[in-house]
């Protein structure tokens, strides 16, 4: 009998997509510098109207200014110098406590530049861009793969629209995906506490992005074992997330004046559907045109997304466990985006990317794998 090849490591999979991601990541990062004369800060694109480049004068930091208000990236940077809030860095932003909530990002990018000024706008879109996409790829991988499926499946992170936004814009979506990725593994794997700690660090990414732990949470609520095993999963899973972002918020209170403004993301969602029948009704009377020069492409990633977040329900309601819950509530999640958010193509595509995501998971993985097929670790497939 010949003798059986010994199995690949199982970490080289994982590892080969995340270098692809890599060089996906590259590619975005480097045609969105090549628009713009290779200057680095001009991907956050640092607007004229909040004099948020006086700020930045008064720190020595030479920004491209852009007429207007300019778009998300800008609060990043600026925040990406003073991480801790201890300067009031959140001085001339639009609406300071809540862009100030989202703290990860910046902390990523000023730790990678070591606090040297020169070098935060680079570690900063590295954060943001290709190190986020080989992590999330990697760790796609490794979740598809306990499914069944090819690892190499995991590359279609760097195709989710909102994700590929925010690698050309220095947006927190490709780190926080990137994290809700890592938490999904974990509680996959039945490892909750890392889990929850993955998930705390998405949401200290973007805050929507706790949704995931509690998906995660009611898919350990409701899956096998003693109610205490699962009710303490479901707690580990939850719980760190709630606590980081609370503490967060506490702090941000406390270093930030408050803003006639803050409350004005709250108008972000709607009841489902109501939002996205007055955009579809204006896509159709010719009245909605993208922010971004996509062309024909806008509307068709706005209602293949729209078709995914209703896709996302179905499967989700027919199909329980991890995958399964993230879908259906990432689903809903993505049908009560209001008309007034989805009028903007960039933010529409970054606020639909969890959605998107979720969908495509339970999409890919497919039915539940027979007996033996699935995840080892943890003793638990991907379900």
């Amino acid at each position: 009998m010949a003798p059986v090849a010994p199995s690949p490591p199982a970490w080289r999979r994982p590892l080969l997509v995340a270098a692809a991601a890599v060089g996906v990541g590259a590619v975005l990062l480097g045609l969105q510098l090549a628009r713009f004369g290779m200057d680095l800060t001009a991907p956050f694109q640092v607007g004229s109207t909040y004099g948020l480049d006086e700020r930045f004068a008064e720190r020595g930091v030479r920004v491209r200014v852009f007429p207007g208000t300019g778009y998300d990236g800008q609060w990043f940077l600026g925040l990406a110098y003073d991480p801790l809030l201890l300067d009031d860095p959140a001085r001339g932003f639009d609406l300071p406590r809540y862009r100030a909530g989202r703290p990860l990002l910046p902390a990523a990018g000023w730790l990678l530049a070591a606090g040297g000024s020169a070098r935060i706008p680079l570690a900063t879109l590295l954060a943001a861009g290709p190190l986020a996409l080989a992590l999330g790829a990697a760790a796609g991988a490794r979740l598809l793969g306990g499914a069944g499926r090819q690892g190499w499946l995991g590359l279609a992170l760097c195709a989710v629209p909102g994700v590929a936004v925010g690698v050309a814009f220095g947006t927190a979506e490709p780190l926080g995906l990137a994290l809700v990725l890592v938490g999904l593994v974990l509680a996959r794997e039945h490892r909750a506490l890392p889990a929850g700690l993955a998930f705390a660090g998405a949401g200290l990414a973007k805050e929507t992005y706790l949704v995931f732990a509690l998906a995660a949470g009611v898919a350990a609520v409701t899956g096998g074992g003693g109610l205490r095993r699962r009710l303490g999963e479901a707690a580990a899973v939850i719980v760190p997330g709630a606590l980081a972002l609370a503490l967060w918020s506490a702090w941000v209170l406390a270093r930030v004046p408050a803003s006639g403004g803050d409350a004005e993301a709250a108008g972000a969602v709607s009841p489902p559907l109501v939002g996205w029948v007055g955009t579809v009704g204006a896509m159709a009377a010719g009245r909605w045109s993208p922010d971004l020069p996509v062309g024909p492409l806008a509307l068709v990633a706005m209602l293949g997304s729209l078709g995914l977040a209703v896709a996302g329900v179905v499967a989700g309601a027919r199909r329980r466990g991890l995958l399964g819950w993230t879908a259906l509530v990432l689903g809903v999640y993505g049908l009560c985006l209001s008309a007034g958010l989805l009028a903007h193509f960039a933010s529409s595509m970054r606020a639909l990317a969890p959605t998107v995501l979720a969908t495509g998971l339970v999409l890919a993985a497919g039915r539940p794998p027979a007996p033996g097929l699935g995840s080892r670790a943890g003793g638990a497939a991907v379900t």
